[in-house]
């Protein structure tokens, strides 16, 4: 059974399968709106400033973390033999021999 009961915020006839007011929707999506932008504007300075910090204060672990992977990363593209691995340490594909990158790099060394 279907209750037509007027919304708790506008008054319109708002349906509902419970026997009790409830908001409509425009009312409802109004109101989480509202609060979703009040919560980001609140917090969003403490965020900011607290990712500052913390880059701030582990800047040198951050970029050593950053040079590690990339040297891993490079290693693992060359295979010693000659031959070039397309795969990553977790197995999945890195890249194709035919990319655009390396038709540029190539485009300049046969001239």
């Amino acid at each position: 059974m279907t209750y037509r009961l007027p919304c708790t915020d506008c008054g319109a006839p708002t349906p509902t399968k419970r026997p009790k007011p409830r908001r409509c929707d425009p009312c409802a999506k109004a109101e989480a709106l509202d609060y979703s932008r009040w919560h980001y504007r609140t917090f969003r300075d403490e965020m900011l400033e607290y990712h500052r910090n913390h880059y701030r204060k582990n800047r040198k672990r951050i970029l050593a973390k950053r040079a590690a992977r990339r040297a891993v990363e490079l290693q693992s593209a060359d295979n010693g033999d000659g031959t070039t691995s397309f795969f990553g340490r977790n197995g999945n594909f890195t890249g194709s021999a035919g990319s655009s990158i390396d038709r540029a790099f190539n485009f300049g060394s046969s001239r």
